[in-house]
């Protein structure tokens, strides 16, 4: 049996992806001369969010011209990474009771929301929560950009309006300030999606260190009984980072729901010279449009790669178990994370992660997909006598 990490969006909210340009340039139209322009500015603030981050200023974001790029750009093809991913959540065993548990009363905040990215890819992924009147505490520096989301997420929620006829609409609270600023009510679920990296990229601390201060400012935030999500790119330093705030977290009583089978050590930690937890989530059913704007804007995609952890102290899931004497009973689950790789026996298999360490599935090219969970078949006591990769000295699983 295998759970999928990406779960197809509803049918409505498919058609706003594919469309999503559109739906901008009613809020904010953008003219002939401005469209035409738009794969230049597209391609230098994506200089500025990479090799060029040292010299772009805090409030890029209240640029006309950049937040029409970010929007038209980088906010879809965020939109198209997480909403498979929150829809997982709301699907799969391990992470739906987070999202099955919140009330009319619930308070969620969304840190370096920008133009409310989560909250709109949270709507087009979870028709049930559409029916709960969420309050939504969006903190960012440009107001600008706050403005704008607030806008696009209202304009989303009336088209869903058919397909959800009792929806109730989100309170958004717009809070203009970074990580650490002050909010009126405790939340219980906090998201931040590629929002440190901006932080901890060019920082002359151990990530260590940053990442414990960044728990820290976290769960500052939480009730007591509450969960964290946090997503950054599929990079090695990027994967870092979340590695060692999973680490945090789970020293703060947290358990690691998505994407850990397990709470023990991170055996893809994204050390110098290691493996990294990413997964990668192809762009063949990407909208047309994103895809010919990337391409014309020399940044061609054909997968986008997320780092996450999602970890709760309200549940905690299968993963609760690993490391106590009810573990060494149960079949080791499996969490798929590279592409397939060739075998020295011809055989095909993919890297996976397990209570164990690191593995090696061995199973036809296309039995899997990152971030697939599978269960093993194999108990933890019985993993000893299993063969390893001579290369890596992963566990090797045959399914």
């Amino acid at each position: 049996m295998k759970t999928h990490l990406f779960e197809t969006i509803p049918e409505e909210s498919l058609k706003i992806l594919e469309r999503f340009d559109s739906l901008l340039q009613d809020i904010k139209p953008l003219n002939s001369k401005q469209l035409a322009q738009l794969p230049e500015n597209v391609r230098e603030l994506s200089h500025l969010l990479t090799d060029e981050r040292s010299s772009r200023r805090m409030g890029y974001m209240n640029s006309t011209v950049f937040l029409a790029a970010y929007t038209r750009y980088f906010m879809w093809w965020n939109l198209v990474r997480l909403s498979p991913v929150f829809s997982g959540f709301c699907k799969n065993e391990d992470t739906k009771a987070v999202f099955s548990g919140l009330t009319d009363d619930s308070v969620l905040l969304d840190i370096g929301s920008g133009p409310l990215t989560v909250p709109v890819a949270l709507w087009l992924a979870a028709p049930e929560l559409r029916t709960k009147k969420l309050t939504f505490y969006c903190l960012d520096y440009s107001q600008t950009a706050l403005a704008l989301g607030e806008e696009i997420l209202l304009s989303v929620m009336a088209k869903t309006a058919a397909a959800t006829p009792d929806q109730k609409i989100w309170q958004v609270v717009r809070v203009k300030g970074a990580i650490g600023t002050e909010i009126k009510r405790k939340a219980d679920v906090v998201f931040c999606a590629n929002m440190f990296n901006e932080l901890f990229w060019d920082t002359p601390q151990p990530l260590e260190q940053v990442s414990k201060k960044y728990a820290g400012e976290l769960l500052s935030y939480l009730k007591e009984k509450a969960s964290v999500f946090v997503a950054e790119p599929g990079v090695p330093r990027a994967a870092r980072f979340v590695s060692l705030l999973r680490d945090s977290l789970i020293r703060k009583g947290f358990m690691p729901l998505s994407p850990c089978p397990h709470v023990g050590v991170c055996p893809m930690d994204g050390r110098k010279g290691g493996k990294w937890c990413h997964f990668t989530l192809l762009t063949d059913d990407a909208p047309e449009k994103l895809l010919k704007l990337s391409a014309s804007a020399g940044i061609p995609k054909d997968r986008a790669s997320l780092s996450f952890v999602f970890a709760s102290s309200v549940v905690g899931g299968a993963a609760a178990v690993a490391g106590t004497e009810k573990a060494t009973l149960k079949e080791m689950r499996l969490r798929v994370v590279s592409d397939s790789i060739k075998l020295g026996d011809r055989s095909s298999g993919r890297y996976a992660c397990c209570e164990k360490g690191l593995a090696i599935v061995v199973a036809p090219e296309r039995a899997f997909s990152s971030g697939d969970l599978a269960e093993s078949g194999i108990t933890a006591e019985k993993s000893s006598k299993l063969p390893r990769d001579r290369k890596t000295g992963a566990l090797k699983i045959e399914l």
